[in-house]
């Protein structure tokens, strides 16, 4: 990999968004921090879209 430019550090980017995550959800309780959490994907559409994959996997609708 010597000679190419990342675009992307990931390492980075997981710091950052758990520092973002540690200020939102300082002084809650860990109930408070599940209710937002379900809250952010109830209206995700790449989650419910997860879930109906899920879902189905479960059910037996894939091979």
């Amino acid at each position: 990999m010597k000679g190419k430019k990342k675009t992307f550090d990931a390492v980075a980017f997981m710091r950052e968004r758990r520092e973002e995550l540690s200020r939102a959800y300082a002084g809650l309780t860990a109930e408070q921090i599940e209710e937002r959490v379900q809250q952010s994907l109830k209206d995700d559409p790449l989650w419910q879209a997860h879930k109906q994959t899920s879902s189905r996997k479960k059910a037996g609708g894939y091979p």
